[in-house]
């Protein structure tokens, strides 16, 4: 026996929550007038959402509020970054401090020193992190120091120099990440294809110098730049809550600044004039497409950049939108720059852990390329991406049966596997949901991932709850579809319905909410109970519940389907349950046991109870 937890949340909100059918959700757009309809409602009253009790869960990784300061100067004759640093962070509570170094084995960056309080540390340099004792003591917060040198491979690769365009990447020490346990993530191994690092939300301040006539485009927008030494420009960029910070520069660049909208500019480079006019026309009808579906972009700058020929074929890093030239033939880049500016919203904006999730952020900005289509071309183009979905699913059903959404990178036996199940198996995972709970509360579903989330690193126990947080209910989807093999469909979404409970005529809404399952509602016996006026406790000699009100005694025992009033032994049809350390009670408990007048109405999700001693019968309106 658990202990019973009294809480008490009254929100008396007027609000009649009308959508339909109690178990498994077949096809959501037949009900979908009445949830709308119950939006309406919610929405005239802004904030009040009666059974978003839950706050978002928490992130995969744990935040340890870093602040970066970063000095670096780019030496373009000696291709190579010197820089000096300090991260600021709360104290991680380990016996050491990591950080991440995602270079490659044949180009390493260099760590020189790192210092606490002007005290050098010593370090310990692995493959990819660079672990030290922790310096911070009993202090809360604290910041180290370091000094690196990195060179800056001369190759089209994500991080180098190919043709006088600079892509700076990934090319500083990071605060290394933890989960929510406090245990340090190991950063998983890299292969051929994919991006499997692990990131950690910061602020940033760097200032960076380059040679006088290269002009940048950067995670936090074109910055603000003053001229040194003559032959040399130094730009500041101050930038908040971002997954990383990445430049992209050229003295060959033309960079023309747009503004989508008034909280939201984006800086396009390229060194040909005409190619900007090309890239202008697809962000034209891509971000209003995507702020459609998803929400607004919580950022006040983002960028395009376009790379040379034989470069990294296309990339995502912290508001930065990055493609080769050679997407130009076959207009590739009809398809690839909006998967890419997709990433601006999934990978940056909410971003999951890429060597595991990774279907997450692929599979949703790959049908964000439908949508795109779709808004831009019209249905027949749209459609055809989906049928080139699913003959890959179908491909991947026949040689990789056993494989899953959530197989690791790693494991991957080749690269075709990985596509066509992170990029094509994930793009139906969500189109399935699409059609199953229609486009209206499926764009209110992804609105919500990026209210809960913006900031923080998920998986699919965050999609779960924000889908059910949107159906109102507790919903299972994602989770349970991830996990089947390729040789299984998706699964239909399973919802338990949320119940609003009217009391005495008063709309009450317990911390946990009321809901249909199992052929019932259940409510949480003590939170409403008391606020019926019930008295609740534990009798330790008959190791029961006592209840006692309206007349009666009554003992119950949880996860059984009887209850002794008055001596009498009394089947509730339906056993106790228990939801989140909450005894739960089948509606019978409240009419059949003591006996309040009590109307259950499914198709309203409502349930009214009235305190007084009636016949004891459950009345079923519709």
């Amino acid at each position: 026996m658990k202990t019973l937890q009294k809480t008490s949340l009254l929100v008396c909100i007027t609000i009649l929550v009308m959508f339909g059918s109690i178990g498994i959700i077949s096809y959501w757009p037949q009900i979908s007038g009445f949830f709308q309809t119950s939006q309406a409602t919610v929405a005239e009253q802004p904030g009040v959402d009666p059974f978003s009790y839950d706050p978002p869960l928490p992130s995969l990784v744990k935040d340890l509020h870093p602040v970066y300061n970063i000095q670096a100067e780019l030496h373009t004759s000696e291709a190579k970054i010197t820089g000096k640093m300090t991260i600021e962070f709360d104290n991680p509570g380990t016996a050491d401090v990591r950080l991440f170094v995602y270079d490659y084995l044949w180009n390493k960056l260099a760590v020189k020193s790192i210092r606490y309080k002007d005290k050098p540390l010593a370090f310990e340099r692995g493959l990819s992190t660079v672990k030290l004792a922790n310096p911070l003591g009993s202090e809360l917060r604290g910041a180290i120091a370091i000094e690196f040198e990195n060179p800056v491979p001369r190759r089209g690769t994500r991080f180098g120099v190919k043709d006088d365009i600079w892509t700076l990447t990934t090319w500083y020490p990071m605060l290394g990440a933890q989960n929510q346990q406090g245990k340090w993530y190991d950063p998983p191994q890299r292969v051929d294809f994919g991006d499997p690092f692990v990131y950690h939300y910061a602020d940033y301040n760097v200032s960076f110098v380059s040679p006088k006539g290269y002009n940048w485009v950067s995670s936090w927008g074109r910055g603000n730049a003053k001229a040194i030494d003559g032959s040399k420009q130094q730009i500041h960029y101050e930038g908040k809550k971002l997954l990383n910070f990445a430049l992209i520069g050229s003295p060959l660049y033309q960079v023309e600044t747009v503004q989508i909208t008034p909280n939201l500019s984006v800086d396009i480079a390229s060194v040909d004039k005409g190619n900007i006019e090309r890239i202008k026309a697809i962000a034209g009808s891509v971000f209003p497409t995507y702020t459609d579906w998803y929400g607004p972009l919580p950022y006040p700058h983002v960028a395009i950049a376009e790379t040379s020929t034989g470069t990294t074929y296309a990339m995502e890093y912290a508001n930065l939108a990055v493609f080769k030239r050679d997407m130009y033939q076959r207009n590739l880049i009809d398809h690839w720059l909006p998967h890419e500016i997709a990433h601006l919203w999934w990978y940056n904006s909410v971003a999951t852990l890429e060597a595991s999730h990774g279907w997450l952020d692929e599979g949703l900005v790959e049908l964000s390329v439908y949508h795109y289509l779709q808004n831009r071309y019209g249905a027949q183009s749209a459609t055809t991406l989906l049928e080139e979905y699913s003959h890959d699913a179908r491909r991947l059903q026949e040689r990789y049966p056993d494989g899953k959404l959530d197989k690791p990178l790693q494991k991957f036996a080749t690269e075709e596997e990985f596509h066509w199940t992170w990029y094509s198996r994930g793009a139906l995972l969500f189109d399935h949901l699409r059609k199953q709970i229609g486009d209206d509360a499926y764009k209110r579903f992804l609105h919500r991932v990026q209210q809960n989330y913006h900031g923080s690193v998920i998986g699919a126990e965050h999609l779960d709850q924000a889908l059910g947080q949107t159906l109102q209910g507790e919903a299972s989807y994602f989770v349970t579809a991830t996990k089947k093999s390729n040789r299984e469909g998706m699964g239909t979404v399973q919802l338990e319905p949320y119940i609003t409970t009217v009391i005495n005529n008063m709309s009450y809404y317990p911390s946990i909410s009321a809901r249909a399952t199992g052929g019932t509602v259940y409510f949480p016996l003590r939170e409403l109970g008391e606020k019926m006026g019930l008295a609740i406790s534990w009798d330790k000699e008959k190791q029961m519940i006592r209840i006692t009100g309206n007349g009666y005694e009554v003992y119950v025992k949880e996860r059984e389907r009887f209850a002794i009033r008055d001596g009498k032994k009394l089947d509730l049809g339906h056993p106790l349950m228990e939801i989140k350390e909450r005894t739960m009670v089948p509606l019978s408990f409240f009419a059949t046991i003591l006996e309040f007048d009590t109307q259950y109405n499914p198709d309203e999700r409502t349930v009214k109870i009235q305190t007084r001693r009636s016949s004891g019968k459950v009345s079923e309106t519709k």
